[in-house]
């Protein structure tokens, strides 16, 4: 276990990693917009050509560039003209666009089918759910069959100390004996929550260690986040963990670095969700907040079922004071944990939290970490390769994703800027590519608008 003094020692190290001060900042000059006429809805052998690709394994962007798409997977990339476009490939002209891999939510809350689509139209093609039904392990084999649309889907089984969420533990014995479930049930992580005690959780780990099997989550209070990352938690949900588990309810910067240091030592992962921290701030102690959400017009694609749960839940509008101040500390200390060298991934805690809308919320997050201090790259990287490797490093015989490479799921957004320049770009889509299959943004957004028809009557 590490303890506080190596943390400290640690911590002078970290503390020297991009201590230079930083250039000074060049405003990017957008490009013309560009409108490539792309087919509806395609499967099968697809070759991309003359774009602009951005396969996010670095920030260098290639020029005329094409991509094959071959049984879900992508088979070739190159320069334009350096490899055959077979005769029965449907051929997508891309002008010049921009080609990047599909975005990742690493939190989210799927509970119904209707919940999928916004995902993929909004060009999130891989989601974690962060504890959810069992139906999402239905969910998730019928997307990887072919016979549901939408992302591809990884579960976590929720498990706590104390009712009513998930499967709850109380002993060294219900621990172990719940991982063993969950394996057998063939769950892809374990989500372990706040009110687990010492003991269970180590037994957890324990078994955890013997199964296989991934634990992500929470930081969980009474181990602390010290101990629960030297255990082997591989990810932490919410930056704002590390306030109640680390800081100990207090915003002393001091720390920060210690906290990062720790992070690093033990290799986690750590999902911020900023922008879920942000929608709770602007509905804390106040219903007009939550109103001015509810009023958004993708909540027009949200499920009824999701909206009610929203307004009954009053969970942050009756609250009193304000949140600002740890939502600075949190943003301070994602910065902070990021020139550190920890990798962090997007997730937006959607649609649990209220008004935060499954896919469109994707780019609040990378909005926020722009603004916390990552760069549009950093930013992306989060939401694609990092993402990738997380999953390749966790979860055994998963399918390769994040990057655009050969062997790499074929997962792709075809963009009308540059998302290097401003990460709201990657929102400007011509179409997405889920699992080697094309659909073209004006085939989603009719999809979408069918999905709002069905909700209102």
């Amino acid at each position: 276990m590490i303890s506080r003094p190596m943390i400290r020692y640690m911590m002078s190290i970290v503390s020297l990693i991009g201590c230079a001060p930083p250039a000074a900042p060049v405003a990017p000059v957008e490009e013309a917009e560009i409108n490539p006429i792309v087919p509806s809805d395609v499967s099968g052998e697809i070759a991309f050509v003359n774009a602009t690709v951005l396969t996010m394994m670095s920030e260098e962007i290639h020029h005329n560039f094409s991509v094959l798409v071959r049984n879900q997977r992508i088979a070739a990339i190159g320069e334009t003209g350096s490899f055959d476009i077979p005769v029965t490939a449907q051929v997508i002209e891309c002008q010049g666009a921009f080609l990047m891999p599909g975005l990742a939510d690493m939190h989210t809350h799927v509970y119904y089918r209707e919940d999928l689509l916004p995902y993929v139209a909004n060009g999130v093609t891989t989601v974690l759910n962060m504890g959810s039904p069992s139906t999402i392990l239905q969910f998730r084999d019928l997307v990887s069959a072919g016979e549901l649309l939408g992302p591809t889907i990884l579960g976590s089984g929720f498990v706590d100390g104390i009712p009513p969420n998930g499967w709850v533990v109380t002993t060294a014995e219900e621990a172990r004996a719940t991982v063993r479930n969950l394996k057998q049930a063939k769950w892809d992580f374990i989500k372990v929550y706040n009110s687990i005690k010492t003991d269970v959780f180590l037994a957890l780990m324990d078994e955890a260690r013997k199964e296989g099997m991934p634990v992500i989550g929470h930081g969980v209070r009474e181990p602390g986040m010290e101990r629960i990352l030297n255990e082997g938690q591989v990810m932490v949900a919410h930056a704002e963990e590390y306030i109640y588990t680390f800081f100990h309810n207090s915003l002393n910067e001091a720390f920060i670095s210690e906290a990062v240091a720790l992070t690093v030592s033990t290799r986690a992962y750590v999902t911020p969700t900023l922008s879920a921290y942000e929608i709770i701030k602007l509905q804390w102690g106040n219903q007009q907040g939550l109103e001015t959400l509810l009023a958004q017009p993708e909540v027009l694609y949200v499920s009824p079922t999701w909206i009610t749960r929203w307004r009954n839940s009053k969970r942050y509008t009756l609250n009193s004071g304000s949140i600002a101040a740890p939502f600075e500390f949190q943003r301070k200390l994602v910065k902070a944990l990021s020139d550190g060298g920890v990798p962090l991934l997007l997730g937006t805690d959607s649609p649990f939290v209220p008004g935060v809308v499954p896919g469109h919320s994707i780019y609040r997050d990378l909005r926020n970490l722009v603004s916390a201090g990552l760069t549009p790259y950093q930013a992306l990287k989060a939401g694609t390769s990092t993402a990738g490797d997380f999953i390749k490093s966790t979860v055994s015989d998963s399918e390769e994703f994040g990057t655009i490479e050969v062997e790499k799921r074929a997962d792709l957004l075809l963009l009308k800027r540059n998302p290097l320049l401003n990460v709201d770009n990657a929102s400007l889509r011509s179409g997405v590519m889920v699992r080697g299959r094309w659909l073209s943004q004006e085939k989603l957004d009719l999809m979408l608008d069918s999905l709002a028809n069905h909700f209102s009557n």
